[in-house]
């Protein structure tokens, strides 16, 4: 059962220490899955506190989301006799099994696939709300925010009540900056999930953004413990970052700290800022903090070990920092292909390839893994393997650059 869309937007953030370009930062999961299946399940309400760094705030809310309606619920238009009848007949019969089959390539995380097989289905039945639901989902978990809006706009305007839809909308207007839109919609879904603080804090951040006259009342209505204020300043800080306000959003995640010193992630995000406005020295100390608050956090040991690769010249202890990262998360890749680097650089090709069957197994289709692998290759001396990887590596980049 997958969930819902966060109410809470996804927003990307570069994470490379500028001059080498070092990504300081990797996402732990290869991409989530929001709520498509094949029959309807009820939807219940929780709060979920997301402690890896995916792009999205520290507090979320999100709805248990585990299937939308099938295509075969909606009442169909009523069929016209003789050859029209069965033409019609087959039509929905090809989109319902559209559908089936747009619904096995998401499961298996095809998401390309999945989105060609419901715009294909739509084709055979396009006023199938359903259907449409389906692919705007699959558009909200691949951040095509554009893609969300212009697809379940018209899903709002039949279905408004519809909690998925508008928590898409709302986190796809956000995510774009759109706020006034975001706020509307956060305002809409209010009413249907009262008690929920979070979605209380993200409408009150939303209304600020698009300046609304009512935002002071909002903003007085938030609980005033220190973990509210906190969400409130951390919520508000990723907006500013979305929208390359550094510093400004620098400043409200240290507001959140002041409040709430053990806060997870926060430091972390800190870290990546700093890094962007190349103050590494204040990177290093957050990153720092972050481990120690959150041992668990590969995405802070990976970057320590950029750091001290890249800046701090002590490989021996990037080294460290890396194992800790791949034994954290044994899919992280860039761990590897750093881990790799360190191998080639002290001249051992063995133990490179080692850990070039690792990452293979993370991702085989990575151009910078098949680089190095020829380099390990050269290093040995076989010319033939090293040239085989080699043209893999260009086949790789060459298809990354295709539009």
């Amino acid at each position: 059962m997958a969930p819902s869309p966060d109410l809470s937007p996804r927003i990307t953030q570069k994470r490379v220490i500028r001059g080498e370009r070092r990504r300081i930062g990797r996402n732990a999961d290869p991409g989530r899955r929001e709520g498509i299946a094949s029959e309807p399940v009820p939807i219940d309400l929780f709060m979920r506190t997301h402690c890896s760094y995916r792009n999205r705030t520290f507090l979320i809310l999100g709805f248990l989301l585990g299937s939308i309606q099938p295509s075969f619920a909606q009442q169909p238009a009523k069929p016209t006799a003789g050859n029209d009848a069965k033409e019609e007949s087959l039509r929905l019969t090809a989109a319902r099994t559209l559908n089936s089959l747009g619904v096995a390539y998401y499961e298996k995380q095809q998401f390309a696939k999945a989105i060609a097989t419901f715009e294909d289905a739509l084709k055979y039945d396009p006023a199938n709300q359903d259907m449409r639901t389906n692919l705007g989902m699959v558009y909200f978990q691949q951040g095509q925010f554009n893609k969300v809006v212009e697809t379940l706009t018209e899903v709002s305007k039949t279905r408004p009540a519809d909690q998925r839809v508008l928590t898409a909308l709302a986190v796809a207007h956000f995510a774009e900056g759109r706020y006034s839109d975001a706020s509307s919609l956060y305002e809409r879904l209010a009413p249907l999930i009262p008690n929920d603080p979070v979605l209380r804090i993200t409408f009150a951040v939303a209304s600020q953004l698009a300046e609304r006259p009512d935002t002071s009342k909002l903003l007085q209505q938030l609980p005033q413990d220190a973990e509210t204020q906190a969400q409130y300043h951390i919520i508000l800080a990723d907006a500013y970052r979305s929208r390359q306000r550094l510093a400004a959003a620098i400043e409200e995640y240290e507001k959140a700290l002041a409040l709430v010193p053990t806060l997870p992630e926060v430091n972390y995000r800190l870290g990546v800022l700093h890094s962007d406005l190349h103050a590494y020295d204040k990177a290093l100390e957050s990153f720092q903090r972050e481990l120690r608050i959150n041992p668990q956090s590969a995405d802070a040991a990976y970057s320590l070990g950029a750091y001290y690769l890249n800046y701090g010249n002590d490989p021996a202890k990037a080294r460290e920092y890396f194992e800790t990262t791949a034994r954290l998360n044994p899919g992280h890749l860039g761990a590897y292909l750093e881990l790799i680097k360190i191998q080639l650089g002290l001249g051992k090709p063995v133990e490179a390839l080692a850990l070039a069957e690792k990452a293979e197994a993370v991702a085989n289709e990575n151009d910078e893994l098949h680089y190095l692998k020829s380099r390990a290759f050269n290093l040995q001396g076989k010319k033939e393997l090293a040239e085989r990887e080699l043209k893999k590596f260009e086949e790789l980049r060459s298809n990354k650059s295709l539009p």
